[in-house]
């Protein structure tokens, strides 16, 4: 155990040493007696085990108990030793202090000797233990003292130096030697020392640990941070050189700050409302928050680096008025070249060539695609890393701002492009957002005023709806806003709205429009109201064309088949040269019911067409007519027409039926493209038209021959106007019929 106490008893005297073992033991149950009977045996013993206290006679053979002690000594420096002799007198116990006995002992009569003996054998024990305990103390805290990379003093209650490493001792201008013992107090400057005395006191009071950071009382200059530890015996201070670290903080601080005020700028340059305002504005933040004395702003022009905004230090003639974006040994034009950012610490030794043989060093930086951004100076080296770093975040903000007002002119002139295009519409157009699912009118241009007859005052900023939908129609108004605020175009829908004058007739065409969560929307009316007026009143037409072709083909032919069906009875009965006349009427009769019968089917409007080739359907009407031996010259660049191909057949067969009757079976009938206007032409060789007939040939009953019914060319006629089309009948200065189609 670490409390045991292994005794060495040296006597000459056998029988003393055993008793005094056996009481030492029966005292204290920590002591363990080794028992020798010389001092050569007690040293051997000393040599070969632990030993914690040494118990020795004076008078022995060999040796006197001092001589032993110095051997001991010699060994153990520190080791208990008590002499316990039964020789005393006041010249031996003088002689025994003096030589380093720990404790003298006269052996006496009783017990009570063995009992004292053992006390004080456990206090010189314990004495030594401590102090033993407290030297290797001292030396783990050298130790650790010398492994201190920090400077570190140590100073006692009385403010004296106990300790101090060496780099402490470097840095206070001071060698190791000198200050142990000083009082540190006399060690600090009359003037500064006050912080890290009062530091020091507070410590001390407060039994507290202290750091601070201070500047130096011992090397102007620099800075320090000291970590101050208090304990019962004094002071520990650490402190550590942080000069650099303060330097490199107030850097930071510099930059953070510059950052600051080019954020600041980044606030101002949103109000400018020219190039030429932020330009002036990046060379004012270059000088007064980077602290560059001479640079330019130049903006690229027509191929040329043209300057926009220069520093007041920069020379008049220290810059070009214009430089070519492909100049050489050029930096500024490089960068423009390039779009990179350079950063140039000796301009000649780079093979740049600057305005002014004096610039030396230089940062370059693209403002975007549309600049450059550069900034000298006179000495080698005047730039580094951070001063690029913060002109590119200054460039970034000018480069944003020069985009946001390039964006806004074009968005101007978009908007204004945009209200040209939006008044000039021709037709009647409104411009609305939805609110709470209602379209409110923003604005309406000209011809919606015209159209509808509301001023774009008494319209503006209320519900189109209230304007414009007719009683009734409500329904289908709220149908027609969802699909717009679905975003879903309307192309061509026909409805009916509200105007000052009555209901009309338009078409309908929307451009829904999201922004952002709102909902707005364009719609274009087209007003077909005469359109749809003409479509209901050829409607009806048609209905009469019906009703007349019904009345035709039942009213008159179930006459007609019964005086045919007579005929043939009495032709069979009797032999009259009456019945060939009649039966000639009632075939003329037959052929008029037919042509009337066409007539009024064709003259109805053409409501479905499509692109027909022209030259394919003046073939197949060809071959449908009985052409005996007439020709057709064909022109093969007849056009493609929009038209009923069915309709349009039966048209080109009337007109070559009617080339044939009028120009004989042996007539040459030519189909060709008009010179100067759409459409084609269809001429004989015939005899032609007299001039006076031209107006009229287009009417019911006209015809040249005997047996015509004079229905072929009003036939024609209404299939063209079917159509939408025009004919007229041409004279020529020849013997020929030319009629035209106009498409």
């Amino acid at each position: 155990m670490a409390d045991r106490i292994r005794v060495l008893l040296v006597d000459d005297d056998a029988d003393v040493a055993d008793l005094t073992a056996t009481y030492l033991e029966r005292v204290s149950d920590r002591i363990t007696a080794v028992r020798k009977a010389t001092p050569g045996e007690g040293l051997a013993a000393l040599d070969a085990e632990r030993i914690d206290c040494i118990v020795s006679d004076y008078d022995m053979p060999e040796t006197n108990g001092l001589e032993f002690l110095e051997s001991v000594r010699a060994v153990e420096s520190n080791l208990p030793f008590i002499l316990f002799t039964g020789k005393g007198s006041e010249e031996i116990a003088s002689e025994a202090i003096s030589a380093g006995v720990t404790d003298y002992l006269q052996k006496v009569g009783g017990s009570e000797q063995y009992e004292m003996l053992a006390n004080r054998i456990e206090n010189a024990v314990a004495q030594h233990r401590a102090e033993a305990e407290a030297i290797e103390a001292n030396r783990q805290m050298l130790r650790m003292f010398q492994r201190i990379t920090d400077a570190f003093f140590a100073i006692d209650n009385d403010w004296k130096v106990t300790y101090i490493n060496q780099r402490a001792a470097e840095f206070l201008g001071y060698s190791q030697d000198d200050l142990i013992g000083e009082d540190l107090r006399e060690l600090f400057p009359k003037k500064g020392g006050e912080r890290l005395y009062d530091a020091y006191q507070r410590a001390f009071e407060k039994q507290e640990p202290v750091t601070l950071e201070a500047k130096s009382v011992f090397r102007p200059g620099k800075w320090v941070e000291e970590r101050v530890y208090p304990a019962e015996d004094g002071l520990s201070v650490y402190f550590q050189d942080i000069t650099e670290r303060k330097e490199m903080e107030a850097e930071i601080r510099e930059a953070k700050g510059k950052i600051e005020d080019l954020h600041d700028i980044a606030a101002r340059v949103v109000t400018c409302t020219s190039d030429e305002e932020i330009y002036d504005l990046a060379i004012e933040a270059a000088k007064e928050i980077l602290e560059f004395d001479i640079c330019a702003a130049d903006a690229i022009e027509d191929g040329l680096l043209v300057p926009k905004a220069v520093s007041t230090k920069s020379p008049t003639d220290g810059y070009y008025e214009g430089t070519p974006l492909d100049a050489d040994e050029n930096l500024a034009a490089e960068t423009a070249r390039n779009q990179t950012s350079r950063l140039v610490t000796d301009l000649h030794e780079a093979g740049y060539a600057p305005a002014e043989a004096t610039y030396q060093s230089a940062v370059s930086i693209p403002i975007g695609d549309v600049g450059v951004f550069q900034a000298v100076s006179k000495e080698v080296g005047g730039f580094d890393e951070d001063d690029l770093e913060l002109a590119e975040l200054l460039v970034t903000h000018i480069t944003q701002a020069l985009k946001r007002i390039q964006f806004e002119e074009e968005l101007r002139a978009e908007i204004d492009r945009f209200a040209a295009l939006f008044d000039n519409v021709p037709n009647a157009t409104v411009s609305y957002v939805f609110d709470e699912g209602e379209p409110v009118v923003r604005d309406v241009n000209p011809a919606f005023e015209d159209a509808f007859g509301w001023d774009v005052e008494s319209i503006v900023d209320r519900p189109m709806d209230d304007f414009l939908v007719p009683s009734g129609k409500e329904n289908e108004a709220r149908r027609i806003n969802e699909r717009v605020k679905e975003g879903i175009r309307i192309e061509g829908e026909e409805i009916g709205r509200q105007t000052e004058d009555g209901v009309r007739d338009f078409l309908l065409h929307t451009a829904p429009v999201q922004v952002g969560d709102s909902s707005e929307g364009f719609t274009i009316y087209t007003d077909i109201t005469v359109q749809k007026q003409r479509e209901r009143k050829l409607e009806r037409q048609n209905e009469r064309l019906d009703e007349f072709a019904s009345v035709i083909s039942h009213d008159l032919r179930n006459p007609l088949n019964v005086a045919t069906g007579r005929l043939d009875l009495l032709q069979a009965e009797y032999d009259s040269h009456h019945i060939p006349p009649i039966q000639r009427a009632l075939d003329r009769m037959e052929a008029l019911i037919e042509d009337v019968l066409a007539l009024a089917q064709q003259g109805k409007v053409v409501s479905e067409t499509g692109a027909v080739s022209l030259t394919r359907v003046v073939k197949h009407a060809w071959a449908m007519v009985s052409t005996e031996t007439a020709e057709l010259y064909l022109d093969d660049s007849l056009a493609v027409v929009d038209a009923d191909e069915g309709r349009l057949c039966e048209l080109l067969e009337n007109l070559f039926r009617n080339a044939i009757e009028h120009a004989g079976s042996d007539a040459t009938v030519t189909v060709g493209p008009l010179e100067d206007e759409d459409g084609f032409f269809v001429a004989d060789d015939g005899p032609g038209i007299p001039s006076d007939d031209h107006a009229t040939v287009f009417e019911h009953g006209y015809s040249t021959t005997d047996g015509g019914t004079g229905f072929g060319l009003a036939i024609v006629r209404s299939i063209t106007e079917a159509h939408g089309w025009e004919i007229r009948s041409v004279e020529t200065g020849e013997d020929c019929a030319r009629f035209e189609i106009l498409t």
